[in-house]
Parts: C-alpha cells; sequence; structure tokens
C-alpha cells in the first residue's frame, strides 16, 4: 500500500527493511508495539530514495538496543553523502552518535548552532570549589552549577579560559551538558 504513494518506490528495499527488524508480514500496524511501529515508519521513509529525512523524536521511548538499531540505519542512510537526516531529539547521546551539525532550541529562541564536533570541541567544564568561581569573569562562563561540594561552570571558549585560568582544571563535556548549562543561562548560577 505505501508503494503506490511514492514514485520511487523500492519494494525489494522495503522487504530487506521489514526482515532485518524482524517486523511481522501478517500483524495489523495497530497491534504493533511502538518500536516495531517506529521500525515500520523507518523502513517505509527509507524505501522511496528520500534524499531528506525529518525525524521528530525518532528514538524516544524506545529501549537502547532499538534505538542503536536505528541509529545504525540512519548512519548507513547517511554514509550516501547526498542524503540528510533532519532529527529533532531531546536524547543528546542519540545526536552526539550520529549528528553532524546540532542546534540547540529552548523556548523557541535559538541558543547555539554549529559543527557537533566544534562545539564539543570549545566547550569546556570547570570544576572548582565555590570561592574559587567568585574568581572567574562573569562573562567567561555561560552558567555555572553550584552544589555543598562546590561549582561546576560552562564555558564556550576551552582554550581562551585555560590561558586566563590555568590553575583551573577545564574538563571535555557532553552535548547534554552543554544543553543544561545553556538552558540555565539566564540564572547564571543555579542548583
Amino acid at each position: 500500500i505505501a508503494g503506490a504513494a511514492y514514485k520511487q518506490w523500492d519494494a525489494h528495499l522495503f522487504q530487506d527493511y521489514l526482515k532485518r527488524f524482524q517486523l511481522p508480514t501478517d500483524k495489523e500496524i495497530k497491534s504493533l508495539s511502538k518500536g516495531m511501529k517506529m521500525k515500520l515508519q523507518i523502513a517505509t521513509a527509507l524505501s522511496h530514495g528520500a534524499k531528506l529525512l525529518i525525524m521528530d523524536e525518532a528514538t524516544t521511548g524506545l529501549d537502547p538496543v532499538v534505538r542503536n538499531e536505528i541509529l545504525d540505519i540512519f548512519r548507513e542512510d547517511l554514509q550516501d553523502a547526498t542524503n540528510s537526516i533532519l532529527m529533532s531529539s531531546h536524547i543528546t547521546s542519540d545526536l552526539e552518535k550520529i549528528a553532524d551539525c546540532v542546534t540547540f532550541i529552548d523556548k523557541g529562541k535559538i541558543l547555539l548552532s554549529g559543527v557537533k564536533d566544534e562545539i564539543l570541541e570549545n566547550h569546556g567544564l570547570i570544576k572548582c570549589r565555590k570561592e574559587e568561581l567568585s574568581e572567574i569573569a562573569k562573562e567567561d562562563y555561560i552558567s555555572a552549577r553550584i552544589s555543598d561540594f562546590g561549582a561546576e561552570a560552562m564555558v564556550s571558549d576551552r582554550e581562551a579560559c585555560h590561558k586566563k585560568y590555568p590553575s583551573l582544571l577545564i574538563e571535555k563535556t557532553t552535548l547534554e551538558e552543554i544543553m543544561l548549562f545553556y538552558v540555565n543561562r539566564e540564572k547564571k548560577e543555579w542548583n
């Protein structure tokens, strides 16, 4: 049925995906699990030669095994340099595995956008005592999380901060941490 909707439908490729995803062909769609429905949607999307897939929370709510399987399929599709995937996701670990570029949007505003590897390379997390945080110029960090055990401050230029504050340890960070600190940027210091 799906093939009738697409000019470039590849029935053999679709059947290959059904086998690869171990999807039953004798069941109604409504009886499939959430993971199976997502696999079916992806099999359909990839079987008509689309050069751009737009995926909204494609892996949300799926178990880690199914998520990795889907991400592997996406990586394979992206091996063809003419294919692209625009994917919204709150699962930043998935983005770290598959994305070339990321854009963080909060309350309708773009907070950060760029090449994922450059964002990860440039940003860093200063871990210090609370009293050391007061020695760091507020404009040098995005925001700081303060706890009973000390402080952590996210910086967007790890190299410049390392030169300016050579005694402080500035660690590499993750997309999830970067997103968390950017979302709390208006508070500047938070718990």
